[in-house]
Order: structure tokens, then sequence, then C-alpha cells
């Protein structure tokens, strides 16, 4: 009785805070997105009776990017996959209105939960209203078509994966025995010379060092990866790959990398997607990858796009690098400034970190929580990344999470198999056996709910190691449905 009336007491005060101070935001943020589109989001903010500094921030996974539209005189940031608007004053009017462009990227796919926050000072005391979150699915886009009809008169095919006359693709990245992510990306560049740049976006919270450079400008910057050439490598087919090593511990987020690559055709610089394939391109093999000449009609590959080459692009690049390299001077050189010399920009900027600050100080506090009951005591250290079937097959699913586990974890667990695991959709996931035949995987899937408490383990099917549906599967090798 006592909770029942606690709770009313709260939701009372909720509603009457909400009342006093008249702050909601809401979205037209759709449920369901097919990858590569691109819509115009609004938000609004119906700010009642408040004024001052206040800021939006909404976090965006990689593979999503934002420009500004309308920014209702707000200073408008977007980096490290951050939205923020920040005003020093609010406008007048009762809501603002804001309005950005929202692009996904055309190679990724899954379900993401999308929030936002809403930070204001309300009698003189900090106050956040939130965006009630919404489960975005993307939906993945049609990539058959660059096993079958790239719209030119040559491709080129290494085991089972086919290659565009020009194209890129990334392995998907494993651990090594060292818990560093590794990521092997293979370029077919075929009789380009001139300039080319391979750009990552990866996740935050990792750090970022070359392996394999090919004689490139690398360098890592704000989550991203970039491989640059004045002049491409002589060989037609190369392979570049870096490694992701986790700041701090490994974090819990999504595991997704965007990427590009672009190279110089006719004066124009020419921009393709980076595909993911479930293929060792660790050792490439010139001598396995099989030119195939096709005559075909097509329109122009939707993957590929083209812009004019401009100095900009590629001296800003360079900066990057030069900035890199001039980072101890600069930092030796601003410890002498004294107070007197102080720029009346940095006096500005120490006056509003003041007011950030405020605002800010619960936020910071609410990103460090951690819950300690749920961390494993040993950390992981798993080497065990699934070697991809000839075939079709089936293996039992028996978890999947955005943060990596030790396999001790499911030993606990009287999981005695082998713990394979694979980077799915932007998570960890999994997996134990291999079997040729449905009926095996759903005996063992059953073996697994009768002697471990885990209850949810189910059968997910590969064909030639690329995750399909089951249904698929069954299709593919004329195999019975068992229940």
């Amino acid at each position: 009785m006592g909770k029942i009336i606690f709770t009313s007491i709260i939701s009372i005060f909720a509603f009457i805070s909400f009342f006093f101070n008249g702050v909601l935001i809401t979205s037209n943020l759709p449920s369901e997105l097919n990858a590569g589109d691109e819509i115009t989001i609004e938000v609004r903010i119906k700010k009642g009776s408040i004024s001052g500094f206040a800021r939006f921030q909404q976090e965006w996974p990689v593979g999503f990017t934002v420009v500004e539209k309308v920014s209702a005189n707000g200073e408008f940031r977007f980096a490290d996959q951050k939205v923020t608007l920040q005003w020093m004053q609010l406008p007048y009017d009762d809501e603002i209105v804001i309005r950005y462009n929202l692009q996904v990227a055309p190679a990724i796919s899954g379900t993401f939960k999308i929030g936002g926050k809403f930070s204001y000072i309300d009698n003189n005391q900090r106050a956040t209203t939130e965006l009630e979150p919404i489960t975005l699915t993307i939906k993945a886009g049609d990539l058959s078509a660059t096993g079958t009809d790239f719209g030119t008169t040559t491709s080129f095919k290494y085991g089972d994966i086919y290659l565009r006359e020009i194209d890129c693709i990334r392995q998907k990245p494993s651990l090594n025995e060292n818990n560093e992510i590794v990521v092997n990306l293979l370029v077919n560049k075929g009789d380009k010379e001139q300039f080319g740049k391979i750009q990552e976006q990866v996740p935050r919270g990792y750090t970022a060092s070359s392996v394999i450079s090919k004689n490139s400008i690398f360098t890592f910057k704000s989550s991203i990866v970039k491989f640059l050439w004045m002049t491409l490598p002589p060989e037609p087919q190369f392979v570049v790959s870096y490694k992701l090593v986790p700041i701090n511990e490994i974090p819990d987020q999504a595991f997704i990398i965007n990427g590009t690559f672009s190279y110089a055709e006719n004066e124009r610089t020419k921009v393709i997607d980076i595909l993911e394939r479930n293929i060792d391109i660790s050792s490439f093999d010139t001598d396995k990858l099989v030119a195939e000449v096709k005559d075909i009609h097509t329109t122009e590959d939707k993957t590929i796009t083209d812009v004019v080459v401009t100095e900009t692009e590629t001296q800003q690049d360079l900066a990057d690098v030069t900035q890199q390299e001039q980072t101890e001077d600069i930092t030796k050189t601003q410890e002498v400034i004294t107070d007197d010399t102080k720029t009346i920009e940095e006096t500005e900027e120490k006056i509003e970190d003041k007011v950030i600050d405020v605002v800010t100080e619960d936020l910071a506090y609410e990103e460090t929580k951690i819950i300690e009951e749920i961390k494993t005591v040993v950390k992981p250290r798993i080497t065990n990344v699934p070697e991809p079937d000839a075939g079709v097959t089936y293996r039992v699913q028996l978890a999947a999470g955005h943060k990596l586990v030790n396999e001790k974890y499911f030993k606990k667990l009287n999981i005695k198999d082998h713990i394979q695991i694979e980077i799915h959709q932007g998570w960890h996931k999994y997996t134990v056996g291999s079997f040729p035949v449905y009926k095996q995987a759903r005996n063992y899937r059953i073996y697994i709910w009768d002697s471990t408490p885990i209850k949810d383990a189910f059968v997910s099917a590969y064909n030639n190691g690329q995750r399909i549906t089951v249904q698929e599967a069954l299709m593919i090798a004329n195999q019975e449905w068992y229940k």
C-alpha cells in the first residue's frame, strides 16, 4: 500500500513539474527505413516558460549521417555520431522546430534504439526532458546485384564473393589473441593509378592503428580511419588492414563499421561503399581471382557516386596528417602562453563551459554508471572466430549482445562445446555446432534446452558462411522442416 501511495506521489509530482514548465519533445522519426534512404527528421520542443541556456543532444550509431537544415538559431554540430544543438539564449517562441537530413548508409541493417535529451536551466536548477526512444529498423539494401550485375563488362570472383571492376570489400572483423579487433580490406583498383582513399567510421571507445598500410598515409581522428594515397599501389588488387583496441573496457554498444573507397577517374573523384563479406582476405591469393566477362546493359550503379576533384579534399587529408605530426609542438607552445596573453575567444569559452558544466554534471554521472553485478570477472579473450563453412550449414545460437563476454561464462551454464563468435548487424552472436542437416541442429537445440539454463536457444542458418534465414537454407538444401 505504501509503495502505491509513494508511486502516486511521484506521478503527481512529475505531472505538476511538466505542467509548470511545459517542456515536451516529439519527433517524426519513423520506425522503419531502408538502407540508403535519406529523409528529413523534424524535432519539436515545446519549451513553455523556460529561457536562457539550453542544449539538445541525440546519438546515432555508425552508418548514420546528419546534415543541418533548420537549427532555430542554435549552434548545430554533428561530431562523433552525436547531434548537438546549443543555445546561449533560447528563442522567444513557445515551440522550437529543428530539422535535419538523416542519411542511412547503403551497407547497414539492423535494429537501433534512438532517443534524445533536452537540457536546460529551470529556476536556477538543471533539468532534462527526454525524447521518448524509438526503435528504428533498417532493412538491408538489395546487394545481390553485386554478385550478378555490375553494369560493366568485367567482374571478378574470389571464392564465393564477386567484385566489381573497381571495388573494396571488408572482411568481417575478427578478434585476435590480444582482444584486438582486426579489420582487413581488399581493394580491387584495376588500372587506376592516381589518388585513392579508404575512409572508415568505427565505433567510439576504440583507438586504431595501422597493420598493413601499402605505403599509404594512415591517420585516425575522431573515430575516423583513413588510408590516403597520392599514387595508388601498382598491384591491381591489394589488402590493407588496421586494428581496433578498446580504450578502456570493450564498449557496450552496437559494433558497426561504415566505410567508403574513393579514387580518381577523368578528373573526378568516384566514391563507392565498402561492403562487408564473410571471407578470409588476410592471406589474399591473386591466383584465386577469376575474371568474368559479361555482355550486359544496366543503369548506373547507385552504389557509386562521383564529385568534381578539388584540391581542398586532398589538402584537408594532408592537413590532418600534418596536424597529427605537429600536435606535440602545438601543445608545448600552448603551455608557455601566459594568462595576460589569452585571447577573448578563450575567455568566452571558459564562461560558456561553466554554464555547460552546470547542465552536464549529472549527464556525465549517468553515462559513467556501470552495473557491476553483470560484469564478468575475467576480461574476455575470445579467439574462436567461426571459419566459413562450405554450402548450407546450421548452428545453435545461445546468446547475442553488444558487449563481449568470456567463454568461461558459457561453461558456467553447462555449455561444454566450442563457442563460436561472430559480429553480425552490430551484435556479438555466440553459436555452437555445425550441422549439415536442419533436423540435427533442431535436436541439438532441444538438448541445450533440456541440459542448460538457456531456454531461448534457436537454430541459425548459413550459406557458405553467410548468415541467412532457416527458411532460405531449407529451400536451398531441399530439406524438410521439423518442429
